[in-house]
């Protein structure tokens, strides 16, 4: 008797984890994705792994290290840091930065949030530009933003994952029942279960009316520079988190990852699609700021992608309402990489049906 036959479509981080959960589990899988591997935000994210600052998604958070730090064991290609090197939420109001510390240190722990007068921030970071208190948080894995994706996806692969690149998908649907995927030569690729993770192309790929899941695209752009001397924390502005709200409208905020001599300086959080080019000098001259050497720091590459924001900051996950055999995992805004294993953990276990471990706050199903 054959394997049952499952569909994944969207080759970022979700869907590279899923395929290579699914065939380990037994399934026979094929993975389509219309452009690349990592070709949107799961391969042109700032490459800082870090805490979602949300306790639904914390667990998922806990969950993906746990894949990455697997990954890091088995794959010679892609590197994890064994410790975080920490974040420094910067910011010139030092009472701000004591009552944002006092309050992480009560929701969350573990971050082991500590605020940092300026003698102390200076002592920290010699690179940061004088004045500047902040929080230090012990979270912050810096990675290659694309390398987590394409080792899940060499792990797919090795697992006996059938990829086709290049090819648009829909899901073929029959009298409510999902019979496999439609591709956009014609062909019909029959399959038991079709997962959806398409990110922000989601709503889009399924063709609902109106469109479902609720999610938009917020547009990132970052820019790469060399840095002779980086910080060594991962740095970012503000001690409020901002970066998730439900409209996507947080603007540009300055942050800084480094990583092997390579800093990347972003980022933004915009509803239309800007000009790249003309937003890295924005970016790189806000950041100058914070830390003096970006000024002269040769632009090695500017990147930009489509996040997939949710219209209530939380990813939908799960079974598609009405169509059976349709799952739906899509809607992480910025913290795809961050939680994007996890997430792919708790749809696998509903398509194998396993147990049911997906929060009602994550549901597919959840009112908004």
């Amino acid at each position: 008797m054959g394997r049952e036959r499952v569909a994944v479509i969207g080759g970022g981080i979700v869907g590279c984890a899923a395929a290579a959960l699914l065939t380990e589990a037994g399934r026979s899988v094929t993975l389509i994705e219309a452009t690349a591997i990592a070709a949107g935000a799961s391969g042109r994210n700032s490459g800082s792994i870090q805490h979602p600052f949300d306790p639904v998604l914390l667990p998922l958070h806990i969950e993906s290290l746990t894949t990455y730090r697997h990954l890091a064991a088995s794959d010679l290609d892609f590197a994890f840091p064994a410790h975080p090197v920490g974040i420094l939420l910067l910011t010139d109001d030092h009472a701000a930065a004591r009552s944002r510390a006092a309050e992480l240190r009560t929701v969350f722990p573990e971050l082991a949030a500590e605020a940092l007068d300026p003698d102390a921030v200076a002592a920290a970071e010699p690179a940061l530009s004088r004045g500047w208190s902040a929080v230090r948080l012990e979270t912050g894995y810096p990675a290659t933003a694309d390398g987590a994706t394409r080792a899940l996806a060499a792990r797919a692969v090795r697992a006996g994952v059938t990829l086709r690149i290049g090819r648009a998908a829909q899901p073929w649907i029959e009298d409510g029942t999902v019979r496999g995927v439609a591709l956009d030569d014609g062909e019909h690729l029959s399959a038991a279960q079709v997962l959806l993770a398409g990110g922000p192309w989601t709503p889009e790929i399924l063709g609902a009316e109106p469109p479902w899941p609720p999610i938009t695209r917020t547009w990132g752009v970052t820019v790469q520079v060399e840095l002779a001397d980086p910080p060594r924390h991962v740095l970012e502005e503000g001690v409020v988190h901002t970066v998730n709200v439900p409209s996507g409208q947080a603007g540009s905020l300055f942050s800084l990852i480094a990583l092997g001599g390579v800093a990347t300086v972003g980022s933004t959080f915009l509803a239309d699609q800007p000009d790249p080019e003309a937003l890295a000098l924005v970016l790189v001259q806000h950041g100058g700021e914070f830390v003096p050497a970006l000024a002269d720091a040769p632009i090695i590459r500017i990147r930009m992608c489509a996040r997939p924001q949710s219209v209530d900051g939380r990813p939908f996950i799960g079974p598609v309402a009405g169509v059976e055999g349709l799952f739906v995992c899509a809607g992480h805004g910025p913290w795809g990489i961050s939680t994007g294993p996890g997430s792919a953990a708790l749809v696998v276990d509903q398509m194998l049906g396993r147990a049911d471990r997906i929060p009602a706050a994550l549901r597919a199903d959840r009112p908004f």
